[in-house]
């Protein structure tokens, strides 16, 4: 065997044995799990719903709590003293004229005995309302961050898959190289294996730029530092297996069903939950403003001390008179009726959004697991073969590199799709537990 053979065995089995760890490298990063550098999704919700946004939400929503109490309440009494002198300021007769003394007083407003009650409700069902836009806030916040993790786990997986493309691209860059030194190759072949590099490295580049911003969106949702976000490494979940014999094609964990689900929303969803009270407090706002025609009562008891004569004492009683009803009373049952059915026509818009999310984000579960499948147990295995067969073809000198990297980019590229269909069914998943109030 002369040298220039001997050489290019050398270079053949190098290449072959780098095609085959840059493969294994890649399979075996797309099933492993890092447990030890996980990112816990758990433990970034959980940072999230601390947020300051969140804890402003809940304390105004406790503040309104109180208004129920204050609602109960009587007005203040009022205090009043007074001079009554029936000889003039100037020649003062208390304790010589009857009708000259010095006199304190007291007064009370009672409100009608049900109008206490009635506000008492509207500001319970206000506070009820400003407590589930509070539990609205903390789904949305954990919904934002369930997104940006599966996003930030599919961008990880993609990154390292590039990586190990462009380790092959580079190694059969060399070889190509030095075929094309010895005239045993192309220039266009040349030419182009150097732009696919070039492709490579401004696909990681912007792999890399978006990661960072998930990075960014993440550590502004949780509160954490970025630095401990990048040292840790998102994980994308695998789409459950089918148990077998199942007829619905859902696993029992991941099974959809419509309607026990738009049930579970009508229940649960802090936005319908809160347009409910908010329709509360619109009957018992209609019900104060009818009762704005029922009078209150003032109450008022007077002593009145004129020195070494009979104290005087004085009580009555005074009811409001609803004598500007067509200014007052009329308009402010008008707006509360109109505010009422405004209130029935917001839940049954709510409702049909409801509807019309869970069976929109249910059919791309389903399509997205659907896909995922059939890459996974289909296109992904035969990119495999399909490049084993060119790699073996390689070894024999009887095709080109092309047809190998070809081969190898459908490899990734079907791994890619693969991926980006886990990783959109557990962002619809995520988006179907938002809509029924789920946190987690």
């Amino acid at each position: 065997m002369n040298i220039f053979n001997l050489c290019w065995l050398k270079r053949k089995v190098l290449i072959l044995f780098s095609f085959f760890v840059i493969l294994t490298g890649l399979i075996f990063y797309g099933g492993r799990s890092y447990a030890a550098d996980a990112l816990s999704l758990k433990m970034l919700i959980k940072n999230a719903l601390k947020n300051p946004d969140i804890t402003s939400s809940a304390l105004k929503a406790e503040g309104r709590k109180e208004e129920i109490a204050i609602a109960k309440a009587l007005p203040e009494p009022v205090a009043g003293i007074g001079l009554t002198d029936a000889n003039g300021f100037n020649n003062p007769g208390i304790g010589v004229n009857g009708m000259s003394y010095i006199g304190f007083s007291i007064s009370q407003k009672i409100p009608f005995p049900s109008k206490l009650g009635t506000k008492s409700q509207i500001n319970k069902y206000s506070y009820m309302s400003s407590k589930a836009k509070t539990r609205a806030l903390k789904i949305n916040t954990a919904y934002l961050v369930k997104e940006t993790y599966y996003n930030l786990a599919l961008l990880e997986k993609q990154i390292i898959v590039v990586k190990y493309n462009r380790l092959l691209l580079n190694i059969i860059l060399k070889d190509i190289s030095q075929k094309y030194g010895t005239g045993s190759a192309s220039a266009p072949a040349y030419i182009r294996t150097m732009l696919e590099d070039a492709s490579l490295k401004s696909e990681l580049f912007s792999l890399n730029k978006a990661k960072a911003e998930l990075i960014y969106l993440l550590g502004e949702l949780t509160g954490l530092k970025v630095s401990y976000i990048k040292s840790s490494r998102a994980e994308l979940p695998k789409i459950s297996e089918e148990k077998k014999g199942a007829k619905t094609g859902m696993s029992p964990k991941d099974k959809l069903n419509e309607k026990e689900d738009i049930k579970t929303a009508y229940k649960f969803n802090p936005e319908l939950k809160s347009l409910k009270y908010l329709a509360k407090k619109s009957d018992y706002e209609t019900a104060y403003a009818k009762e704005s025609y029922l009078p209150d009562f003032y109450l008022k008891a007077g002593y009145g001390d004129r020195y070494s004569m009979v104290p005087i004492l004085s009580a009555s009683v005074g009811l409001s008179l609803p004598v500007y009803f067509n200014s007052y009373q009329k308009p402010l049952i008008n707006k509360a009726e109109k505010d009422r059915l405004a209130s029935i026509y917001d839940i049954s818009w709510e409702k049909l959004r409801i509807i019309k999310n869970i069976k929109v984000y249910a059919k791309d579960m389903r399509l997205n697991k659907n896909n995922y499948r059939l890459y996974e147990s289909l296109y992904v295995p035969e990119a495999k073969l399909l490049f084993k067969a060119e790699t073996a073809s390689f070894e024999v000198k009887r095709s080109s590199a092309f047809p190998l990297l070809d081969s190898f980019r459908k490899l990734i590229d079907s791994e890619f799709k693969r991926d980006t269909y886990n990783a959109k069914y557990y962002i619809d998943k995520s988006r179907l537990e938002q809509v029924m109030g789920k946190i987690q």
